[in-house]
């Protein structure tokens, strides 16, 4: 199996590596977490500029029309520089979403805003609905312009201009909103199948985008273990000259490279019979890989590794919310038996 990239994938991957190296540094990251909630973060306009917004939009709606294996792989380029911008929600989950469901004015009106980068939508998980209010927490609500959600068997679009938010910072500096809007106001954009399918795409999309991500991010903490490994000294000499640190090092990037390998199938198999259990597998290993790297590379740098001065202890609390965003690791390893 060919796994070069193509001229595409390294086009898009080149431009991202490019902005992680030039405009993610941790001390820019670090301002971005520590700003309001209520601020949409500073690079989304260069997502939009680079079209890394309109990856998944189809081209009637001014999108590229790319398969989902290029999402992915920008994800994963995108997590090396602790990624905070809404890019695996509003840019991954939401237009395949919108994407799966038949053609209409206010679904191809919100393609077209995603695209351009005018509109962020973001899934709205775990509605509940109380007294003619659609309510619950959504990640990176603070700041989007809308939500979709499934009212019994619709697929639904709230504009979020007159909505009642609480808006925070989750403990891994992303942003988060408790959102309340009336019902009302909601367009429905599919019910029955269709409108089951599309919540199913934006989920599972959401899930194989978010391994990715960690996959590029414990990229980046293997990195600084590694640099810290070389300099740091004891008994006259590197500890990572160590045989027994060098052994753990070649085991946690062997993690790494087994959780990108399932999450590109994951990516290329999504949609097809064998979609929904590449993508458990794929979520088994990715717990594995997350957790084990954050630990080791904690435990690895000592107690700098804890302090709030250093970058490593912002990119594991980042792993962790992955883990947590991902789902439960048995549910998704008794799906994987059971369809054996």
């Amino acid at each position: 199996m060919d796994f070069s990239y193509s001229e595409d994938q390294s086009m898009f991957l080149a431009s991202c590596e490019r902005l992680v190296r030039e405009r993610c540094s941790f001390e820019a990251r670090r301002a971005v977490a520590r700003s309001a909630a209520q601020d949409v973060p500073p690079l989304w306009g260069e997502f939009a500029q680079l079209g890394l917004t309109s990856l998944l939009v189809p081209e009637s709606a001014g999108g590229l029309a790319r398969p989902l294996i290029d999402g992915v792989l920008v994800a994963q380029a995108l997590g090396r520089g602790w990624l905070l911008e809404p890019f695996v929600d509003g840019a991954l989950a939401a237009p395949a979403a919108l994407a799966s469901v038949p053609a209409g004015a206010a679904r191809d009106e919100a393609l077209a805003a995603i695209a351009a980068g005018r509109s962020i939508i973001v899934p709205l998980p775990e509605p509940q609905f109380t007294n003619g209010h659609v309510q619950g927490v959504a990640a990176h609500g603070s700041y989007a312009d809308a939500v979709l959600f499934a009212e019994g068997d619709r697929l639904c679009l709230l504009p979020l201009r007159g909505a009642l938010r609480r808006s925070w910072r989750q403990f891994d500096g992303t942003a988060a909103a408790q959102i309340e809007g009336p019902l009302q106001e909601a367009v429905a954009l599919a019910q029955g199948d269709a409108a089951a399918a599309a919540m199913r795409t934006a989920r599972d999309v959401a899930r194989v985008g978010r391994i990715a991500e960690g996959v590029g991010l414990c990229r980046t903490v293997l990195d600084l273990t590694a640099e810290y490994l070389r300099t740091r000294k004891q008994f006259g000499q590197p500890i990572g000259r160590f045989q027994a640190l060098a052994h753990r090092m070649a085991d946690l990037a062997i993690l790494d490279e087994q959780a990108q390998s399932l999450a590109w199938a994951a990516a290329m198999k999504l949609g097809s019979p064998a979609g929904a259990r590449a993508l458990d597998a794929a979520q088994v290993m990715a717990h594995r890989a997350l957790r084990a790297i954050g630990q080791e590379a904690i435990q690895l740098h000592g107690g700098i590794g804890m302090t709030d001065e250093y970058a490593v202890s912002h990119y594991v609390k980042r792993l962790l919310a992955i883990e947590i965003e991902m789902g439960d690791a048995d549910t998704a390893l008794m799906r994987f038996a059971a369809a054996a």
